[in-house]
């Protein structure tokens, strides 16, 4: 399989940031051929990411996770490739719905061998559903259209079926206070509920929210035992998440 590129990853950024652009715009920035650039939208827009029209690369709706994907697309693969570093052949774990935790996925079904993923994340299943090493298990639920995320009781009456050591998760917003935050009232509910069925909780996280407050608390720092992110973290921020115990890992 393709992998994305770092002019996909510029692709992207360009158009998220312009809107509707045209291809030749596209390869004159890009400094390549607009035959070049017709070849990334047509891989771009195979995964979801981004959309075509005649002549033109356009982006997603802001609610769209395929949109929140295209942000920071180069700082979430970094993420994901250390995020993968924490597993091993054989494991069997959780991993919620978010961008950064499909792009882990997929590292996972690049470099690991007889992976079982658990999710609650549609978005995911179908991310990685062209890997054959994987297996993956999907929770049933109550879709939320924007995520591609399954929530609500019947998501957590079957996560409550498992008992895991590792649960790979996202977030919205953080607050030394609370903790980790989400925008969603229910899949801050059920994602609490993800979380009870693992031993050890992963957080990977752009260095960005580390400067969001969120508005729904679900995760205490206390419950955290790693978080992932980059190296836009403020030291004194870090220095502190190291205090309370968590380790914290710089991709």
């Amino acid at each position: 399989m393709k992998v994305m590129k770092e002019r996909h990853t510029a692709l992207l950024e360009y158009v998220t940031k312009h809107g509707k652009t045209e291809v030749a715009v596209l390869a004159e920035y890009l400094h390549t051929s607009k035959v070049t650039v017709r070849k990334d939208l047509e891989y771009l827009s195979e995964r979801g990411i981004i959309k075509r029209e005649r002549g033109y690369a356009v982006p997603n709706s802001p609610g769209d996770i395929n949109y929140r994907m295209a942000f920071h697309l180069d700082t979430k693969q970094r993420i994901a490739k250390a995020a993968a570093a924490c597993v091993q052949d054989g494991e069997t774990l959780m991993i919620e719905s978010g961008s950064t935790c499909a792009l882990f996925a997929e590292e996972l079904a690049k470099t690991k061998q007889n992976i079982t993923i658990i999710t609650n994340s549609m978005y995911l299943a179908g991310y990685i559903s062209s890997y054959t090493n994987i297996q993956l298990i999907l929770l049933g639920g109550t879709l939320q259209p924007h995520g591609q995320s399954l929530v609500g009781p019947l998501t957590k009456s079957a996560a409550a079926s498992f008992h895991v050591d590792k649960i790979f998760t996202g977030t919205d917003g953080y607050s030394r206070t609370h903790g980790f935050t989400g925008e969603d009232l229910i899949r801050s509910d059920t994602l609490s509920a993800l979380i009870a069925s693992a031993d050890h909780t992963y957080v990977l996280a752009g260095s960005e929210k580390f400067t969001q407050p969120g508005s729904v608390y679900f995760l205490k720092l206390e419950d955290v035992y790693q978080i992932i992110t980059d190296d836009g973290i403020a030291p004194s921020e870090k220095d502190f998440l190291e205090k309370q115990g968590i380790t914290v890992t710089i991709a």
